[in-house]
């Protein structure tokens, strides 16, 4: 996700004010060209890390991931080794 939308853990405002944006991923690069920055978003606790790598996320953008690396807990910072596409959840 976006810093910007995961203000809100939604893309769902965003998407309405810009009407070029139909996706998650549209939105994601969208906020990201305008300058927020790649974030993840853990929906369950409403939690939003930043990473420290915004290159390695870009790929991934407005889908659910998998991330590896290690938590920095005081600055919600993840220092990312990898990241991958999450597997679907039956």
């Amino acid at each position: 996700m976006d810093s910007a939308c995961a203000k809100t853990g939604s893309h769902d405002a965003m998407m309405k004010l810009h009407s070029n944006m139909k996706t998650a991923k549209d939105c994601t690069l969208g906020c990201v060209k305008a300058g927020s920055q790649y974030v993840l978003y853990d929906a369950s606790t409403k939690t939003v890390y930043q990473f420290d790598d915004q290159k390695k996320p870009e790929q991934f953008a407005g889908k659910n991931v998998t991330v590896t690396g290690s938590l920095d807990p005081a600055s919600k910072t993840i220092h990312v080794t990898n990241v991958k596409a999450a597997s679907d959840r039956a």
